[in-house]
Order: C-alpha cells, then structure tokens, then sequence
C-alpha cells in the first residue's frame, strides 16, 4: 500500500511546479527580461482630470472609457510634473484596469490645445469666401443668348 505513495506526492509536486511555475516566474522574472520580451498588455488611455503635487510624489486623477484611475508617482516625480498637465491625453501601460496603480510607465501625453475663438465660430471662412467669388464669376451662355 505504501508502494504507490512516493510516486503519487511526486506526480502531485510536479503538477503544482508546472501550473504555478509561469505565473511564479512571470513575477519575480520580469524585471530581468529585455524590453522586448515584455509586452503591454493593457494600455489603458484617458484624460487627466486632476494632478496633486505633494512632498514627495505626485497624484493624478485620469478618466478613461473603463474608469476614473488615480495614478500615484513617486519616481521621477519632478519630470511627470512638468510633463503633464490638466486635460491632457494619457497612455498609461498597465496589466489591467485598476482605480489606483503606483509608478505606471507613460507610454504618450498628449497635449491640450485649445481652439481660438476666431477658429471656433466659422472654421470655413476662407472657404465660404472663395466659394462666393467663384459662383458670381461664372457665365451663363445659356442666359447670355438673346
């Protein structure tokens, strides 16, 4: 009876190795692998709603399409600081959606620009102009003939 015990509590360590192994190793290993073998998985985009600067990190609140996020920085804080402003466009490289993630990598900020108010009310104007030149400009030879 004792026979089939060694074999089975080997089978049983050797399964739970193998199906914990990868995410074992994906947690502790990541850090070491070149930068091309880790993959986003997860870039999550959104609109910095509000940044709050304290001591020694920095917090900003992002709305995205899955949820509002708080991302806390607290490396390179000074940098992010200047980088990012309210009402920018932020990529953020995360695994999953989080409402609150630490020290995410930037994968882009895009900048707000505000429209000019001249712009913003007729954005066609050069078009409209040109066009009512052109159309008193034409002749009509049907209309011409007596």
């Amino acid at each position: 009876m004792k026979s089939w015990v060694m074999p089975a509590a080997v089978f049983f360590l050797g399964l739970g190795l193998g199906l914990s192994g990868p995410l074992l190793a994906s947690r502790y290993l990541d850090p070491y692998f070149p930068t091309f073998l880790n993959e986003s998985l997860h870039p999550l985009e959104g609109s910095v709603i509000h940044k709050q600067r304290e001591q020694n990190r920095l917090l900003v609140t992002i709305t995205t399409q899955n949820g509002t996020v708080l991302a806390t920085f607290q490396q390179q804080v000074q940098e992010i600081d200047l980088l990012i402003k309210e009402r920018d466009l932020v990529t953020l490289d995360v695994r999953q959606y989080e409402p609150f993630v630490n020290d995410p990598p930037l994968l882009r900020v895009i900048k707000y620009t505000e429209m000019s108010a001249a712009n913003a009310t007729n954005p066609n104007s050069s078009i409209q102009s040109d066009a009512t030149q052109e159309i008193g400009s034409i002749h009509d030879p049907i209309g011409s003939v007596p």
